[in-house]
This record gives structure tokens, sequence and C-alpha cells, in this order.
């Protein structure tokens, strides 16, 4: 099972194979929902980036349920509102998402035991939210009651939805353990 321990400046993050391989899909899979709509540097001449960075453009609400989740409505009962603020948030905040998943990719493709500095911390920590985020929009747990469900019938969850389960109890353990390893540094106390 992964570990996790603090070494000096750093917080080492050792995965089994299994764990990485998982981690690598999942996060790949992450950054291709962010990508969905062709925000990349890449897929757009330079003057429609500066055009999405300065606001210029509109942006289509989101489909995916998921994505929604990442990228939310500003105000649900006003959606003028909530499109001029998708206008001129949006694209900065799904590079910074994707920035995130980026420094986790990074991570993970340098093999079972990650070093990772503070701020590579920060990134994983947001990445691992994210990504939590969206496993809890498509196992249809949106309050601490439908959680609750969820574990108290998990015999009669398909196996899919089981494996989904697990997946996020894994990644909400490492997002914990990051955060206490974060927090004992700060506190200038290496223990976890």
């Amino acid at each position: 099972m992964a570990a996790i321990d603090a070494r000096g400046d750093d917080v080492v993050l050792t995965l089994q194979d299994n764990e990485r391989s998982l981690m690598l899909t999942v996060f790949t899979d992450l950054a291709a929902l962010l990508a969905e709509d062709g925000d990349s540097d890449d897929d757009r001449p330079d003057s429609e980036n500066w055009e999405a960075r300065l606001g210029l453009v509109d942006r289509p609400r989101p489909e995916d349920p998921a994505l929604l989740r990442l990228l939310p409505d500003v105000d649900p009962d006003d959606d003028e509102r909530s499109a001029e603020f998708r206008r001129l948030t949006e694209f900065d905040l799904k590079q910074a998402k994707a920035h995130n998943v980026r420094i986790v990719l990074l991570g993970l493709s340098k093999g079972n035991d990650i070093s990772l500095t503070r701020d590579e911390v920060l990134a994983w920590m947001k990445g691992l939210n994210d990504l939590r985020l969206v496993l809890a929009v498509r196992l249809e747990i949106d309050t601490e009651e439908a959680q609750e469900e969820k574990y108290a019938h998990r015999e009669d969850l398909s196996e899919s939805e089981d494996l989904t389960l697990t997946l996020y109890d894994f990644l909400t353990w490492i997002q914990d353990r990051l955060t206490t390893a974060l927090l004992n540094q700060m506190q200038g106390d290496d223990e976890i």
C-alpha cells in the first residue's frame, strides 16, 4: 500500500506498481476531460488563445455534469450572470486545473518513489480534489447523506461502482496524508 513520508523539505509518496498505474490512468482521463473543448494552447491559434484569456470569447456551459462540477455556475439562479462569469474566468480556471494535473502526471512518470516539493504537494492536493469531485459526480454523491447511503448499501453497487468507490477512498486517503505531511512540515514537525 502507498506510503507518505516527510523527508527534510520534501514529501515522498511511495506507490505500488498497480497504484501508480491506476493513478496514471485516472489523471490522464482527468486531463482529457479538462481539454475536451480544445482549450489547449496547442489547439488554438495565438489570437484565439489571447481572446479566450482576456474573456472575449463566450464559454458554453459544460454539458458533462463532472466538468460542470469542476467549473460550476457562479449563480445557478442567474444564467446571464453565470455566463458572464464563465466567459471571464473559465479559461484561466481550466488552465490552472490542467497545470495541477500535469504536475501529478509528471510526478507519476518518475517511478514509484515520488519526491514532492511543497509547491508540488499543493498541486497534488488540488489535482486529487478535482479528481475526487469528478468521481463523486460519477457516483452520484452530492451530499454527505448520499455518501453515507453508498457505503451503507455497498453490497448493492455494481462492480464498476464499487471499484470507483474504492478508488475514491484511495485518493481521499492520499490527499489526507499529503495534507497532514504538509501541515506537519509547516509546523516544523516531520512526523506523520
